[in-house]
């Protein structure tokens, strides 16, 4: 059945207005208005209309509808279908699941179909769970559209009226359900308030059934059932988030005057028939006080009359406030009150009705008001706040306080989520207003408070007191938390009444109260700017003039000082650890809790001010020592409570958030010397201390870390607080060449100076083995982030190139940087330290344990939280530790272990035990590490995914992990140890589902690059490509997840699964090819677009490349046409130039953000004609005529579909002319760069992972930065100017870098591409099966497509011109010049084209030869293109004879430059160039011959070329007997080509003539060739090697008898001599050849055949010189002297 597409739409819909409100909240005044004018007009708006406007509805079951699933065949959205008995019994469940209309049920059902693959859950579940999902989109795009309405309104209040009401007009006419004025009349529709209350009530009926269904499962033995549990913790959570969002819409809906009078009656009969305190009755809060605003503040839309008389309803005492929840009707009454007192107020509507006393009433209200207090009031809104607002972040002071002030008001069930930011800020938005009204309407109300609350603490200190008054600052704390522009209204106006009540509240305070007040100031100091004004008001110094304030600075600094001084009189946390370790009794610490809470607040306000406000922070750093920091230290080496302890690390840590280098090192000195017991109470004097020596240094540390161990509080803020002062401040990098503390920090205490102690007490005391131990869940997640980031931290500032550049750069790092030295900074580092902690495993196992969470903990958590936060740490820095392990292990390592220190014997400054060799050793201990990352990429947390992502790509393509999960036997090979744990639960499926959901995830067309989704795909491809590329030719876990079945080595596709249904991820990558536009809305190419299929290509590539999947993967890809879409996308002939609005016309170009996508772009196009050649190779060896003629002319333009249509693209001859040439992109190396000859840049080459090399821009920055410093220390002297001039220098090098790197790439890729265009072209070529004139045409267009562009890189660019001329050279091989003899006139046109084009391309060669370009490799393939021209025109017969004469006039032409090239090649290059010119030579020697011209052989002569050549057979039968026992080809075959050169000149006269001149038979005498029996030069039991002697002696042979032929009479007397010398071979040969002798037996036939052929030679010298008629004067002129030769 086709999807209604209802759920895609809102998911559509969902993301558009997430856009649109990000829009507003980053770039309000430019694109998040125009997004925001431009939403109404959103085609999804319109086509959601009724589905928005329906809100929940939901049809009942019917029996009707249960009826027609019973009976098998219903009709659904005009399709029919047959259900079989199991699906009609899923269909009933689902219907009384949902309690659903039994056809919608169905309809549901059947949508689950390609949920069951995606989600891996039971087809009833995916119903219940599409079901669910819908709901939810639809209530959040709703609370999201009232909004951005409520966004436009305001802007409407701005007085800004251009294009904006047309989304309020639309969510009033089709949400809320009101009619616009003048609108025609529609059917009646039921009014919004009522629907949305009744849906509320609804959804708490069915969470209340469905506790009813966990109680009789329990009774039923089933709640151990996992998918029993699985769905209902589902549904209990989908339908508590539609409460949730219903509570929110109608808070908003409320808000624009759409509800009555009765319906707030109605609410207010609904609340009171609450019977617990649970989340449903929280949702209800923030409609409370809408409706309060909204009916009884002056605010509102009612009318004095109206709030009176719904005052008399709120506030008359009925048994229900008592009998039911009291604090809940308290804190309606309190609520009511203080908003409709407004009425009352001077100039108020209240304040002149007749016929009333106002004073009475204004005492009355007081008194209900004072009652609803006692009642509960404050207490119940305190908790409602506190518990919305609830966060694992939240510290433990404030949380003690809270549950110090929170008497009445109970817990939430145990089973609560948390709430939604949507609620949450509706609740502070009400709640402010509340405030608000409070303090300005009940001014006589709060000023009582704080006189009782005097009174009682005077009256009786043991009495339990009402802390109402602090009650309502933590009100305003949780209210206004995260809000600075609610904050803005205490600080924006001094003479405000909100500023009024800050100055009265922190006069005389009483303990709890400056406490609370504290907490609300930190809450009111949220961004700078709040910061620092409640900085300047505790500074005190507007307030002159008025009664000094109580809270001020100076009197947080007396407080403290007093605390400090008081503990300093007892037991040192060092004294008392050791007797009694972590318990404090009532001499020991102090024993009134409001106290302690009053410091941890004064402590807490420090920290958030200090944080937030600069200013605050150089005022407390400016404290006279004695006034701040040693009380600070004081208290932390006290016996202080461990909230205490951490409220002064924050403190301190907050002090140094914006540090210089000098503060911090400042604060290192504080902190060692705190802890080597400076600070600590000096001993008691009158103990005899002369018998006592003194403790060491190390005492105080240790017992001080044995105090904080147990307690997560203070140990995880003194980590952080080491975290802090570890960083670097903003400035050092990017060279990051300091240390993070002093040289020397320690030298005077340890062994060896720096933090190692600190290191070792967070990650192999605190890490490794406390944390293991706390049972609390978030405290133990709070500890390991904390002690993550520090390692983080301590790894992530060092700077592993410092080394490099030492070593390969032409710069003097040690002179250089700021530290010391460059040993120092190896040795004193923190970054060793902690990558020793690596090896360890029992810190190895945290970190897996860290990582290892259960994935529907993670799936619930919010991306803030401290498992999320902790998890991605922990990822990060396993990642971070393999990026550095090899600098570590090669360069730091070695340096270290000379200053290696002995194991620890604390137990809280442990030594690293070292277990493993590798980092990878230790995470290979537990296979679960690649499911758990896995699992965490379709969670919906970005970060963790794209953290996740990268350390497995990492892991993948680590080779040590490989050999690990690769390890065989002996005997056999075994299956990869990764890819068995991923399936032996399945989990290698899990992790393929959320891959193909996040590739299902459509692409934010917005945000584009910078999109979550965006980037997750990009990891995930890069994830796949590493672990693939690491090990191709092996299953990987890559192969798993893309649906193969993995063996040992090979890869099946397994029947029934994913791959097998076209639903696997191999499946869900395909669209991003064939259905992801390139272009943007302009027609632009898009770089993210562009990168994205990149990236996929490369995979396939991959695929189809390696033999373990090709078989698999080119059948499918031929499934699903990939050839054609790629043709149809213009990946191989793309005929824009325009990239992301930018012009491919420029070197500039190369230096833009676009010149990426162009890239990417030319790596596509050499992937996709790589994958086009191996197709058609593919379907040519499969025999299947009908589908490569569909290729062939798709190739040729033209893609047919069914038999009629066809489609045109660009031809595959068309590739030359789709893209900018290189040469556009060329610019000489610009003057300013040349100064920058001397700088070594080599060490910040990398490869870019496709084989180019390419500049690190930030390592050639560092180097720049450290050249500079360089010259600064050997004195130079700089002047502004200078330095402006030098750093405009270094950025145009940095550019120019960037452009090269860009142009490199762009070379590399284009030949890339070359060759895979000249390579299909060649199969194209060779499995074509044109015949005839269409053959000579297909190459005649091949031809045409290949010459411009080999004319243009003949000479200039070698490496595309040999490609070319390779294609070129199978083209010219592959023409028959002997069938070119057409008649008609058509064919004979198209043969004179050809044979045109052939010219030219003889011209190109013989043009580039003569230039000497290139190599000798593309030299030789100009040789052997010449040489088929030159023979095919022989071969022509007559019709070639005019265009031999050409040919010979344009060699003539080009002369002897022509020659000495050729002539050298010959004689000097490498073989296979050797035996082409000497093939080419041979073949113009016959060209001389055949135009009869000696130009050829005079030429060759002249060079000196002959002589050389007959020289170089004194040697022959030395080369011959080499090459035949190497077995050279190449070698062989230029010696063959050799002796057929001196053979074809030995034929001409005048080649004869200049080889005899050359000494020829002096040199074949001298070569020993003809002196020694063949049987004896070779072993004659060896046919073979003796036949190649043979061979060797035919053709010598040959030529003696060639030149004496050729000569005439000239030389007939040295050849009589040869024969008269060699008389006794001859004889042999003859007589043989005769089978005459011994060797006239058996013989072998090929040796046979050279005997005979020697024979002949032999007998043509006898016959040219008459031999036997003159044998006698031969043999008498023997002894006589030769005087010529």
């Amino acid at each position: 059945m086709a999807d209604d597409g209802s759920l895609e739409a809102l998911q559509a819909l969902l993301r558009e207005l997430n856009t649109v409100v990000d829009a507003l909240k980053n770039y309000r005044e430019a694109q998040g208005r125009e997004l925001l004018f431009e939403l109404p007009q959103h085609p999804l708006l319109d086509a959601l209309r009724n589905k928005l406007g329906g809100l929940l509805e939901k049809p009942g079951r019917r029996k009707e509808s249960r009826d027609a699933i019973l009976s098998g065949k219903v009709t659904i959205s005009g399709e029919e279908y047959s259900f079989n008995k199991d699906f009609q019994e899923i269909v009933l469940q689902v219907a009384d699941e949902l309690d659903l209309d039994e056809i919608e049920a169905a309809k549901l059902t059947i949508l689950a179909e390609d949920d069951e693959n995606t989600l891996g859950r039971s087809r009833r579940e995916c119903a219940i769970i599409h079901f669910h999902t819908e709901r939810i989109h639809l209530l959040k795009c709703i609370v999201l559209l009232l909004e951005l309405s409520k966004e436009e309104d305001d802007l409407l209040a701005e007085g800004i009226t251009d294009d904006v009401g047309y989304l309020s007009q639309y969510v009033s006419e089709n949400i809320l359900r009101v009619s616009a004025p003048g609108a025609a009349t529609t059917p009646p529709q039921s009014r919004f308030v009522p629907v949305c209350m009744a849906a509320m009530h609804d959804i708490r009926m069915w969470l209340q059934k469905l506790s009813e269904s966990v109680t009789n499962a329990a009774v039923l033995g089933r709640t151990g059932e996992a998918q029993f549990q699985e769905t209902i913790e589902f549904t209990y959570l989908s339908l508590t988030q539609q409460h949730e969002f219903l509570a929110v819409i109608l808070s908003y809906a409320i808000e624009r005057h759409v509800a009555t009078e009765a319906d707030f009656i109605d609410f207010l009969r609904v609340l009171k028939q609450a019977n617990r305190y649970d989340p449903p009755l929280v949702h209800l809060i923030p409609v409370l006080g809408t409706y309060i605003t909204i009916f009884g503040s002056t605010e509102g839309s009612g009318s004095v009359e109206q709030a009176r008389k719904l005052d008399k309803l709120i506030c008359q005492h009925t048994d229900d406030d008592t009998r039911t929840l009291p604090f809940l009707n308290a804190a309606i009454k309190a609520w009511w009150i203080a908003e409709y007192s407004g009425w009352y107020m001077e100039d108020a509507a209240g304040s002149g009705l007749p016929d009333i006393d106002i004073d009475e009433e204004d005492k009355q209200r007081s008194k209900q008001f004072t009652e609803a207090l006692k009642d509960g009031a404050f207490d119940f809104i305190l908790a409602v706040v506190a518990d919305v607002r609830a966060s694992e972040w939240e510290d433990v002071a404030r949380k003690s306080l809270r549950q110090l002030l929170r008497k009445r008001t109970p817990t939430l069930p145990a089973e609560t989520v948390s709430f939604s930011t949507f609620l949450q800020a509706r609740l502070a938005a009400k709640l402010e207003t509340f405030v608000d009204a409070f303090i300005s309407n009940m001014p006589d109300v709060l000023r009582r408070l704080k006189i009782e609350e005097d009174e009682q603490r005077q009256a009786n200190q043991a009495q339990e007191q009402d802390y109402d008054l602090e009650r309502f600052l933590l009100i305003i704390a949780y209210s206004f938390e995260g809000r600075p522009e609610a904050a803005d209204g205490f600080w924006a106006d001094p003479e405000n009444n909100l500023a009024g009540f800050l100055q009265w509240a922190s006069r005389r305070a009483t303990t709890p109260v400056q406490a609370a007040f504290c907490e609300m100031l930190q809450s009111l100091s949220e961004d700078p700017e709040s910061a620092t004004s409640a900085h300047e008001f505790l500074l005190d110094e507007a307030h002159q003039i008025r009664k000094p304030l109580t809270i001020t600075w100076a009197h947080i600094f007396s407080e403290l000082g007093y605390f400090a001084h008081k503990i300093r009189e007892k037991p040192t946390a060092v004294q008392a650890s050791g007797q009694r370790p972590g318990k404090f009794s009532t001499e020991q610490a102090e024993t009134e809790p409001e106290f302690a809470a009053m410091i941890e607040s004064y402590l807490r306000l420090m920290a958030k001010l200090a944080t937030q406000s600069e200013a605050a922070r150089i005022y407390l750093l400016e404290q006279p020592r004695d006034k701040l920091l040693d009380v600070l230290f004081q208290v932390i080496s006290s016996l202080v409570t461990p909230r205490i302890r951490a409220c002064t690390f924050r403190a301190l840590t907050s002090i140094i958030s914006r540090k210089t280098l000098e503060q911090s090192y400042g604060l290192w000195r504080y902190l060692e010397i705190c802890l080597t017991g400076h600070f600590f109470s000096p001993p008691n004097r009158s103990v005899a201390s002369a018998t006592v020596p003194p403790p060491p240094p190390s005492f105080y540390m240790e017992g001080l870390f044995q105090e904080m161990s147990p307690h997560v509080e203070d140990a995880s803020a003194f980590i952080q607080f080491l975290a802090a002062l570890t960083s670097l401040p903003a400035g050092i990098g990017p060279l990051n060449d300091v240390l993070p503390y002093p040289e020397d920090l320690g030298a005077s205490t340890r062994i060896r100076p720096g933090i190692e102690p600190y290191i070792d007490f967070t990650l192999g005391h605190m890490f490794s083995f406390r944390v293991q131990e706390i049972t609390e869940i978030t405290q133990q997640r709070l500890l390991r982030l904390c002690c993550l980031d520090f390692a983080y931290t301590c790894i992530s500032i060092f700077n592993e190139d410092l080394i490099v550049f030492s070593n390969e750069a032409n710069v003097n790092v040690d002179s250089a940087i700021q530290c010391g030295s460059l040993e120092n900074y190896v040795t004193l580092h923190p970054f060793a330290r902690v990558m020793e902690w690596m090896y360890d495993d029992k810190f190895i196992k945290g970190i897996l344990s860290t990582i290892h969470q259960n994935p529907e903990d993670i799936g619930k958590a919010a991306p803030d939280s401290p498992l999320i936060l902790s998890v991605i740490r922990a990822v990060e820095l396993v990642s971070k530790a393999l990026d550095l392990q090899a600098t570590y292990l090669d360069l730091v390592r070695p340096i270290m272990k000379p200053h290696a220190r002995s194991q620890s014997r604390s137990p809280y400054i442990p030594t690293s035990n070292g277990t493993f060799n590798s980092i990878e050793d230790g995470l290979m201990t537990s296979m679960t590490l690649m499911t758990d990352l896995g699992n965490y990429c379709g969670i919906c947390h970005p970060d963790l995914t794209l953290a996740s992502l990268k350390l497995l790509e990492k892991i993948s393509a680590s080779r040590r992990a490989i050999s690990v999960w690769e390890s065989e036997s002996p005997s056999r090979a075994r299956r990869n140890k990764a890819i068995m744990a991923l399936e032996e639960h399945g989990d290698g499926a899990v992790i393929a589902r959320a891959f193909i959901t996040e590739f299902k995830t459509p692409l934010d067309f917005r945000k584009q690059a910078e999109s979550p989704e965006y980037l997750t795909k990009v990891h995930i491809l890069d994830f796949l490509y590493s672990c693939m590329q690491a090990s191709s030719d092996r299953p990987t876990i890559a192969h798993l997840i893309l649906g193969f079945r993995c063996e040992a080595n090979s890869l099946e596709i397994e029947p029934g699964s994913p791959f097998d249904q076209r639903s696997s991820l191999f499946h869900a990558l395909l669209p991003v090819v064939l259905e992801v536009p390139s272009t943007n809305e302009e027609g632009f190419m898009s770089q993210w677009l562009i990168t994205l299929k990149y990236k996929v290509m490369r995979i396939f590539r991959i695929l189809w490349s390696a033999p373990i999947s090709a078989k698999i993967i080119l059948p499918e890809l031929r499934e699903n046409d990939f050839l054609f879409h790629i043709l149809l996308q213009g990946l191989v002939a793309q005929q824009t130039s325009v990239w992301d609005g930018l012009e491919a016309d420029g070197p500039d170009f190369l230096t833009s953000a676009a010149a990426q996508g162009y890239v990417d772009h030319l790596a596509i196009r050499a992937m996709a004609l790589e994958y086009i050649t191996r197709e058609l190779c593919s379907v040519s060896l499969s025999n299947r005529p009908a589908l490569k003629r569909q290729v062939f002319d798709a190739l040729g333009g033209q893609i047919k579909v069914d038999s009629s249509d066809v489609i045109p693209v660009p031809s595959v001859f068309e590739f030359h002319d789709s893209l900018p040439q290189e040469s556009l992109f060329i610019i000489a190396v610009p003057d300013h760069i040349k100064a920058y000859s001397d700088l070594d840049l080599r060490s910040c080459l990398e490869d870019d992972g496709d084989s180019n090399l390419v500049y690190n821009i930030d390592k050639v920055q560092e180097i720049l930065l450290l050249k500079r410093r360089e010259n600064r220390s050997s004195g130079q002297l700089v002047v502004h100017q200078d330095v402006v001039a030098l750093a405009e220098e270094d950025d145009a090098l940095l550019l120019y870098l960037q452009y090269l790197n860009r142009f490199n790439q762009v070379k590399s890729y284009n030949l890339k591409g070359l060759k895979a265009w000249t390579r299909l072209m060649m199969v194209m070529t060779d499995c074509n099966d044109f015949q005839g004139t269409n053959k000579v045409s297909f190459i005649l267009q091949t031809l045409q497509a290949t010459l411009p562009s080999l004319e243009m890189y003949a000479s200039e660019n070698p490496s595309a011109a040999y490609e070319l001329g390779k294609l070129a050279k199978a083209l010219s091989f592959k023409l028959d010049f002997a069938t070119m003899t057409s008649t008609d006139k058509e064919s004979r046109a198209v043969e004179n084209l050809i044979s045109d084009k052939l010219f030219q391309l003889l011209q190109i060669c013989l043009s580039a030869i003569t230039k000497w370009v290139g190599n000798q490799e593309l030299r030789s393939v100009y040789y052997s293109i010449c040489y088929r021209h030159l023979t095919g025109l022989a071969d022509h017969g007559q019709g070639g004879r005019s265009s031999l004469q050409k040919t010979a006039k344009i060699i003539q032409s080009f002369g002897e430059k022509l020659f000495n090239v050729i002539c050298d090649d010959a004689f000097t290059g490498e073989p296979g160039c050797q035996t082409t010119a000497l093939i080419l030579l041979g073949t113009l020697v016959q060209l001389g011959t055949h135009e009869n011209t000696n130009f050829v052989v005079e030429a060759l002569n002249r060079l000196n070329f002959i002589g050389l050549l007959v020289d170089s057979l004194r040697g022959v039968l030395a080369e011959w007997e080499k090459v035949n026992n190497q077995g050279d080809p190449n070698e062989e075959h230029c010696l063959r080509a050799k002796l057929t050169l001196l053979l074809q000149l030995c034929q001409t006269r005048e080649g004869a003539k200049n080889v005899l001149h050359a000494n020829l038979f002096n040199a074949i005498e001298q070569s020993g060739l003809f002196k020694v029996d063949p049987e004896l030069q070779v072993n004659s039991s060896d046919s073979r090697a003796l036949e190649r002697h043979y061979t060797l002696l035919v053709k010598v042979a040959r030529i003696i008898g060639a030149a004496i032929v050729s000569r005439g009479s000239h030389n007939v007397l040295q050849g009589r001599r040869f024969l008269t010398e060699h008389r006794m071979l001859v004889m042999h040969v003859l007589k043989r050849s005769a089978g005459i002798g011994a060797g006239s037996g058996k013989k072998d036939e090929l040796l046979s055949e050279r005997i005979d052929e020697l024979a002949e030679a032999f007998m043509v010298i006898i016959t040219a010189t008459g031999f036997l008629d003159n044998d006698k004067v031969i043999e008498d002129k023997r002894t006589a002297p030769a005087l010529f030769h």
